[in-house]
């Protein structure tokens, strides 16, 4: 959507109603995939969509992947804020 904030790889964003902290990993012009903690237990890469309002997961059911090594940590590590 042409009103999508620019978001950069490393920035984080909140993602859905519950405002879940999301490390951007990778821009497009079409996708912006995230990685973010899933149930204080797996960190999950996940491609998301601007809604108009909010940032939201592109898929409704489970479509991401697990993440490892520096990935991995930097989502577990969480935002700077």
């Amino acid at each position: 959507m042409s009103n999508r904030p620019t978001v950069k790889k490393d920035d984080w964003i909140k993602i859905g109603t519950s405002r879940i902290d999301a490390l951007v990993m990778h821009t497009s012009e079409e996708h912006i995939s995230v990685g973010y903690y899933q149930n204080h237990a797996k960190a999950i890469k996940e491609d998301v969509i601007w809604d108009g309002e909010r940032w939201q997961f592109e898929h409704s059911g489970p479509s991401g992947s697990y993440l490892r090594g520096a990935e991995e940590a930097a989502v577990k590590r969480g935002p700077p804020y």
